[in-house]
């Protein structure tokens, strides 16, 4: 059976669709769980982030080239968020992938579905980052995976 060939993405933004079908499908979005996409902290925007119901943060950095440069943000977000994902179109070439595997942060490749090429390390968040960080999600609104 030859697997379905992958869409081209003209933007960033469409690869969220098949991002939060992953996350469902996987369960790493269980019900109740919020999403917030551009959320403002430190001065940047965070992609995509999530917030479960148990209190589990996860950040999503989604970029269709340049993967320095995403991985340099995953890298920031993982201060901050427990766990730290770059989601990309194309697979990152070898040396790419064991920088982020040395960093724990997780490689999501999007195409007709979205799969996982390496898992993030959990990460402590320091406890006045973690209120703070919900603060910011109560306030910018979002909405949640049922």
């Amino acid at each position: 059976m030859t697997e379905a060939p992958r869409p081209s993405f003209a933007a960033e933004g469409e690869m969220v669709t098949p991002l939060l079908e992953w996350l469902r499908r996987t369960r790493r979005a269980p019900r109740g769980t919020e999403v917030r996409f551009e959320l403002p902290w430190r001065g940047r925007r965070v992609d995509v982030a999530t917030l479960t119901r148990s209190g589990s943060l996860s950040a999503f950095e989604l970029k269709l080239g340049g993967f320095s440069r995403v991985l340099e943000q995953a890298i920031y977000n993982s201060m901050s968020f427990e766990r730290s994902w770059i989601v990309v179109e194309s697979a990152p070439n070898p040396d790419n992938v064991e920088v982020a595997r040395r960093e724990g942060i997780g490689i999501i490749q999007v195409g007709a579905r979205a799969h996982a090429l390496l898992l993030p390390h959990e990460e402590r968040i320091n406890p006045l980052v973690r209120q703070r960080l919900r603060q910011v999600f109560d306030r910018t609104g979002g909405h949640q995976i049922v």
